[in-house]
């Protein structure tokens, strides 16, 4: 498995360290996704499909500025689409890619599960 990720190119051309502006717009990427209700948000839309922001809020249980913040962030990173029909916004997962990190993490975290959930108390 090491051999594979030390052979793996896509990443190979990115300046590694804390001020390298790849390092900095990859972690933003990934922020993009740290959040459980954007998580929630992701999932619900790659379950359902297209939803509108007050079904979004309705299952999620969340205030309805709170779910528009995270989706404006999630459309921003480009996770999401919105279609606006009247005073109506519809949002929907932008690309099939999203689905895949989604799923990689589930498989992550099931295969993980002990290092995760103790990762808090190792700081």
């Amino acid at each position: 498995m090491q051999e594979n990720l030390i052979k793996s190119e896509p990443l190979s051309g990115i300046e590694v360290g804390r001020e390298s502006e790849e390092m900095c717009l990859l972690a933003r990427l990934f922020n993009g996704f740290a959040n459980s209700t954007r998580l929630s948000i992701l999932l619900l839309l790659v379950q359902r499909g297209e939803m509108k922001v007050g079904d979004l809020v309705d299952e999620l249980g969340a205030p309805q500025p709170r779910v528009s913040d995270h989706l404006r962030c999630l459309a921003w990173c480009g996770y999401v689409l919105v279609r606006r029909e009247g005073r109506n916004a519809y949002y929907s997962v932008a690309d099939d890619r999203v689905m895949q990190m989604l799923k990689l993490g589930e498989e992550l975290r099931q295969d993980n599960l002990e290092h995760v959930e103790a990762c808090d108390d190792i700081e």
